[in-house]
């Protein structure tokens, strides 16, 4: 079986589960080094989540800025904190927090693409409808026609699998060539 090489995007992956590890090892030594307890889980995740955001953020791959005004980033992040400390605060029944609290800072993607994704917009470019002139050349008489039309119809109206406005375009393009197309709008 031939060798697989390993391109830009596996390399950048890789330093990012590499950088997450290293922070999450580095959040648990802070946390668990000096203290015990609660403030022992809620620093290491504090610290681990910030160090992952830091390496996220100066690490992008594109020009980013805020996506938000600052003031409401900074509402935001700290929104965000109120639900790691939450969670952290959570460990104290939860058995083996200690070790499921390193999972908590894969949060940090999310609010660096949320937060700090502003760039430009690239334009999107959609491609021109085909114009259909078949509504705009319906005259009032034509609707009420089609009201008839309708009316006279015995279920199931429209047909399984259409809609009212595709029977209505298929009545008047069937309407105008039976009138020969000469039928003008005035």
């Amino acid at each position: 079986m031939p060798r697989r090489r390993l391109g830009s995007d596996d390399v950048k992956q890789l330093l990012r589960v590499l950088a997450y590890l290293l922070s999450a090892v580095l959040g648990y030594f802070a946390g668990h080094w000096f203290l015990t307890g609660v403030w022992a889980i809620l620093t290491s995740i504090l610290v681990a989540y910030h160090l992952f955001l830091v390496f996220l953020v100066l690490t992008a791959e594109q020009k980013k800025g805020l996506s938000l005004p600052l003031g409401s980033t900074l509402l935001t992040h700290i929104a965000c904190l109120v639900i790691i400390i939450c969670l952290g605060i959570g460990g104290r029944s939860i058995p083996f927090f200690r070790f499921i609290s390193l999972c908590i800072p894969g949060l940090a993607p999310f609010e660096s693409n949320w937060l700090f994704s502003a760039g430009k917009p690239e334009p999107v470019v959609r491609a021109a409808a085909p114009v259909t002139t078949t509504f705009s050349d319906a005259t009032r008489e034509d609707f009420a026609e089609w009201m008839n039309f309708v009316a006279k119809q015995k279920p199931p109206f429209p047909k399984p699998g259409s809609t009212l406005p595709a029977e209505y375009e298929k009545w008047l393009k069937a309407r105008n060539k039976s009138r020969g197309g000469t039928h003008q709008r005035f």
